[in-house]
């Protein structure tokens, strides 16, 4: 009987261990597809005060309206990545002249590259913790003592 019940639980054991092994490979698999198949906007406020997140709010909307005219055609993370880099200059004029508009007068800084980002959730769909290529915006001094991520909503992910 002791034989049987130790049996069971080396069994039990590796069941366990064979099932984590799957479950974090599926993850890994998922989350490197999600981030090799998704371009986000990252816009980074002045600060963590209310009125530069709403700011920062304010001016992630007016950039996701041109993002989403400049990409209503794209079939491709990389058509969308070349089409941000041919229009750098307009997205940079955008977030000025919104910040401009609002009262404000800080400064805009403006890259393209792979940047690291928390999961986050948009109803139904969750992007994974990880590095994702992305446009970055940094208004002002852009310091945060939190990770406050504006990423383009489901009908911009190309």
């Amino acid at each position: 009987m002791k034989k049987i019940l130790k049996m069971v639980i080396i069994l039990s054991f590796l069941l366990f261990l064979y099932c984590s092994i799957c479950a974090i490979s599926y993850a890994q698999n998922v989350s490197g597809d999600i981030s090799n198949s998704v371009f986000r906007l990252h816009v980074i406020a002045n600060s963590d005060s209310k009125e530069d997140q709403n700011l920062k709010l304010i001016v992630r909307d007016k950039l996701l309206e041109y993002m989403n005219l400049l990409c209503a055609n794209c079939n491709s993370k990389q058509e969308a990545i070349l089409l941000a880099k041919e229009n750098k200059e307009h997205f940079q004029q955008i977030a000025e002249d919104t910040i401009k508009a609002q009262g404000y007068s800080y400064n805009v800084k403006i890259n393209i590259g792979n940047f690291e980002f928390p999961t986050k959730n948009y109803g139904d769909i969750s992007l994974p913790a990880g590095y994702y290529d992305a446009l970055r915006v940094e208004i002002g001094d852009a310091k945060r003592t939190k990770l406050v991520v504006c990423n383009v909503p489901s009908t911009m992910l190309c």
